[in-house]
């Protein structure tokens, strides 16, 4: 779970950096430009975090937000979009911002009952999700290049997945089994992996085949590694 984190983060934090790329026009920086914004979008979101981790609970924990019901489920949902709206000034995906609250509230007592109502609301805004992701790829599209693009990617994700997982995995557990369980259990992309794609298309920096191909690779590791998980649990040892 802590590698799928730090994933996630390093994936928005790449789409941050491509986005501004692209909205400042300099699509062809040098090293140490790229290694500056990485390390400014870095501390940025170091910064949401800290000041989430800090502030959120204590909003949350206030008994006068207990006297009204649903009262905190409507403060959660403001301060999602306002860390995101001020992710956004700032220069950060949004996503960054409601990240950064997702995980304090995790720390507070209030992450069952908060769950509960994030859980209610996927019902409305996961199949808005998935239908605009959907209706943004063209199956018309689909041709040979794409189709080998696809599968390109497909090996690229899951290769670079178990070896650069799963090695590192090996170094800190001492133990082969549980670092391939590691690696196969970070080969999907999920839903942040379509966001970034989403984000790279609406905003330009994806033409229509390239995104097309990002899906397929998207279903494809979401499908395969639970089955893989499930075969690796059945057949290695677990960890320890």
């Amino acid at each position: 779970m802590g590698a799928a984190i730090v994933d996630d983060v390093l994936a928005i934090a790449v789409l941050s950096v491509v986005v501004t790329m692209v909205q400042t026009g300099n699509i062809d920086p040098d090293l140490f430009e790229i290694s500056f914004l990485i390390l400014k979008i870095l501390g940025l979101f170091v910064a949401v975090l800290v000041g989430s981790v800090l502030i959120i609970p204590r909003i949350l924990h206030s008994e006068k937000l207990w006297k009204s019901r649903g009262s905190i489920e409507g403060i959660t949902t403001a301060i999602f979009f306002g860390t995101a709206g001020i992710a956004a000034y700032i220069g950060l995906s949004p996503i960054i911002g409601a990240f950064a609250v997702g995980m304090a509230i995790a720390s507070t007592k209030l992450i069952k009952q908060v769950g509960d109502y994030a859980e209610k609301l996927q019902y409305i805004f996961a199949p808005l999700f998935f239908a605009i992701i959907g209706s943004q790829v063209d199956l018309r599209g689909i041709n040979l290049e794409v189709i080998v693009l696809a599968i390109i990617l497909i090996s690229i994700a899951i290769s670079t997945k178990l070896i650069g997982c799963g090695i590192p995995a090996m170094m800190f557990l001492k133990n082969k089994s549980g670092a391939k369980i590691v690696g196969v259990g970070m080969i999907s992309r999920g839903e942040v992996g379509l966001i970034v794609a989403g984000v790279g298309v609406t905003s330009g920096v994806l033409s229509s085949d390239i995104y097309t191909s990002i899906i397929i690779m998207v279903a494809f590791t979401t499908i395969i590694t639970p089955i893989w998980l499930k075969k690796s649990y059945k057949s290695d040892s677990p960890l320890p």
